[in-house]
């Protein structure tokens, strides 16, 4: 495993879920387990231990479901009081939480089902072998970029007061970021409409459930 060391995670989950029928995506379940908790768990496992959450429209559902687990999955929880639709404000605002810059940051999704310990290592460890003057690390699946990023203190610096977030970042400093190019497609899975819950579930062959209270949606899946 990559030494956890002087390492962040940093958690965005502020999304509305509006193609899912606005649910909080990080709440929905596999097999029993919320995506967040399946995530906050791999972190663990890695050693990882400063892992911030940003909150946004699902932020007190959210919240309330981290004060249930373990002390030792539990997260800083930053509450963006104005969450856009892309991730850029988001990641901004956890960036600007931080009162040092650390010498690697994970940025995470919390709809990424399929992302767990040994995804996130890999990333680090090739985060840890790029070329000199590479300041982030994007994962790249068949030419698609995905997640976790990995960025240095310097990305970190950069990005905090970067309006256009890190896809802006990567178009204007092409030359800074290393795409690395894995053919595990858990970095880009994702979850935004019935249709992915229903890939999920095939893909998997595991239980997917909507969080409690959440709308029908209209293809195939249940409420759990």
């Amino acid at each position: 495993m990559t030494p956890a060391l002087h390492t962040v995670a940093l958690v965005l989950v502020a999304g509305a879920g509006r193609r899912l029928g606005h649910v909080p995506k990080c709440l929905i379940r596999l097999s029993g387990q919320t995506l967040l908790q399946r995530l906050l768990d791999a972190l663990a496992t890695l050693g990882i231990r400063d892992v911030r959450l940003v909150l946004g429209h699902h932020a007190d559902a959210v919240a309330a479901h981290v004060s249930t687990l373990p002390a030792g999955q539990r997260a800083l929880l930053l509450r963006n009081p104005a969450p856009g639709d892309e991730p850029a404000d988001s990641l901004q605002w956890g960036l600007r939480s931080l009162t040092s810059m650390p010498e690697r940051l994970l940025v995470l999704l919390g709809d990424q089902p399929l992302l767990g310990a040994p995804q996130i290592d890999a990333a680090l460890r090739a985060f840890e072998q790029r070329e000199r003057g590479r300041h982030a690390l994007v994962p790249q699946v068949d030419g698609r970029p995905g997640h976790p990023a990995v960025l240095d203190g310097l990305a970190c610096a950069q990005l905090r007061n970067h309006a256009g977030g890190l896809r802006a970042w990567r178009r204007e400093r092409p030359e800074a970021v290393a795409l690395w190019n894995t053919p595990d497609p858990a970095h880009t899975f994702d979850l935004d409409t019935p249709l992915d819950l229903d890939r999920l579930a095939q893909t998997t062959g595991l239980a997917v459930a909507l969080p409690p209270n959440a709308p029908m949606p209209q293809c195939g899946m249940h409420n759990g």
